[in-house]
C-alpha cells in the first residue's frame, strides 16, 4: 500500500469511527485527507470499496498474528485459545469505535455487496480459530465441541461488552468517571472469565 493510499485509509478509519458509514461522505474524507474525491476515486472506487479495504487490512495484521498461534509448536490447544482470546480483546479495544459501525453495518445489512465481502474476510480468520479448537480434539486434549459456537461465545461475549459503554457500565459498574475501555481490570475480568470457561467448555479433563 502507497504511502498516500495508507494516509486515506487512516484518516477514514477516523471518520468512520466518529461519524459511521453514513455520516462520512467522499468529500469529507477527501477534505480531512487533503486530497481530492479523484484520488480517492482512483485508489478504492466507491466509499464501499474503502470501507472494505480498511476490514481487510485491519484483518490481514490479525491473520498473521493468528496463524502464528496456530503455528506454534510449543504452545498446548488451550493456550493457543487463551492467547486468541487475549489477541481479540486487544483488537476491539485498539479500535473500539470502529469496530461498532463495522459490527452496525453487518447487522444492519443495508448494503449486501459490502457485507458479503466483510463475510468472506471474516470467515478467513474464522478457520484459523476453527483451526486451533480442531487440533486439540484431534490431539485428545479437547472434548468434542462445536468449533463454531465455541468461536461466537468468544466473539460475542467480547463485542457485547466492550463496544457498548452502557453494557459495559450495567456489567461492570466501574468507579463514577472512570472509563471502563481503560479500566484494566475490566480487562482481566473479561479475559480470565473466558480463560476459565473456555477451559470448562473445552478440556476432557473437566468432564
Amino acid at each position: 500500500m502507497t504511502d498516500k493510499k495508507a494516509h486515506i485509509v487512516n484518516v477514514a478509519i477516523e471518520l468512520f469511527s466518529k461519524n459511521g458509514f453514513e455520516g462520512t461522505s467522499m468529500r469529507d474524507l477527501a477534505s480531512a485527507a487533503g486530497v481530492n474525491i479523484a484520488m480517492i476515486n482512483y485508489y478504492f472506487g466507491t466509499k464501499e470499496k474503502l470501507f472494505e479495504t480498511i476490514v481487510e487490512s485491519r484483518s490481514n495484521q490479525m491473520r498473521i498474528v493468528l496463524e502464528t498461534v496456530v503455528q506454534d509448536e510449543k504452545m498446548t490447544s488451550i493456550n493457543k485459545v487463551e492467547r486468541m482470546i487475549e489477541l481479540q480483546v486487544e483488537k476491539v479495544l485498539e479500535r473500539r469505535h470502529f469496530h461498532k459501525v463495522l459490527q452496525t453495518e453487518v447487522m444492519l445489512n443495508k448494503r449486501p455487496e459490502l457485507n458479503a465481502a466483510i463475510g468472506t474476510i471474516f470467515k478467513r480468520n474464522g478457520l484459523l480459530y476453527r483451526a486451533i479448537i480442531e487440533e486439540g480434539y484431534k490431539s485428545g486434549e479437547f472434548k468434542k465441541v462445536d468449533p463454531s459456537l465455541v468461536v461466537s461465545t468468544i466473539v460475542g461475549t467480547i463485542n457485547h461488552i466492550f463496544l457498548s459503554r452502557t453494557i459495559c457500565g450495567l456489567v461492570f459498574t466501574p468507579q463514577e468517571g472512570v472509563n471502563p475501555f481503560e479500566d484494566t481490570k475490566i480487562r482481566k475480568k473479561v479475559i480470565d472469565y473466558l480463560k476459565h470457561l473456555m477451559r470448562c467448555l473445552l478440556l476432557k479433563d473437566n468432564d
